[in-house]
């Protein structure tokens, strides 16, 4: 409930200033009409539909952030508490959309029915052994869009011991919150879902 009121607060500060703007902007053309032998300068007209617009976006943004965050602490603290363990399914049910996990669900019915596994890397830590502490952090809004349908990307980076791996989560509102759609590893540019699609079409010779 704070963070809908925080958003609220920031939302109506932000209209505020929106207000103060045209109404700034029309003092500007005032001041040119009444002296025609000043130099013209033409303001870029901005609406304000458009800065309304910008500004619920540039809110939504930092709701995405403080959400995977969030999320990511979560489960560093699972990680950290049982010596890098971890329950993936657990964190798909919690954080995850329901479309990704009809999807995993159809994986796993697959590994079940042919013995074949589903062999990816591990897409919460982003490592293929288990048991491996890790941490997040670097977290960056890559891409938002706001219609219809909302969408963001999310860029961070993983750190082991001794290395690093640069990594990305797509995400989409769904009931109410931001959850996860979907997992990229990007040092060895690994898809995870499209990995899973390829998978499940896959014909066993």
């Amino acid at each position: 409930m704070n963070h809908f009121k925080d958003k609220k607060i920031v939302l109506s500060l932000c209209l505020v200033m929106i207000f103060l703007m045209i109404g700034c902007h029309n003092d500007k053309q005032v001041s040119v009409e009444n002296n025609p032998d000043e130099s013209l300068v033409v303001d870029t007209v901005v609406s304000a539909d458009t800065l309304y617009s910008e500004v619920r976006l540039m809110v939504e943004r930092e709701a995405v952030l403080a959400r995977v965050k969030d999320i990511y602490s979560m489960i560093k603290s699972d990680f950290t508490a049982h010596g890098g363990a971890y329950d993936s399914e657990l964190y798909d049910r919690s954080f995850c959309s329901k479309s990704w996990n009809k999807l995993l669900m159809n994986v796993r019915s697959k590994e079940a029915r042919t013995n074949d596994l589903f062999s990816e890397i591990n897409y919460w830590s982003m490592t293929r052994e288990s048991g491996v502490i890790v941490s997040f952090d670097e977290f960056v809004v890559t891409n938002m869009y706001y219609g219809s349908e909302m969408t963001a990307s999310v860029n961070f980076t993983v750190y082991e011991s001794d290395k690093y791996t640069p990594a990305r989560i797509d995400l989409v509102y769904e009931d109410g919150r931001w959850v996860i759609d979907n997992f990229y590893n990007l040092r060895y540019m690994i898809d995870v879902k499209n990995s899973m699609w390829d998978f499940l079409e896959e014909e066993k010779v």
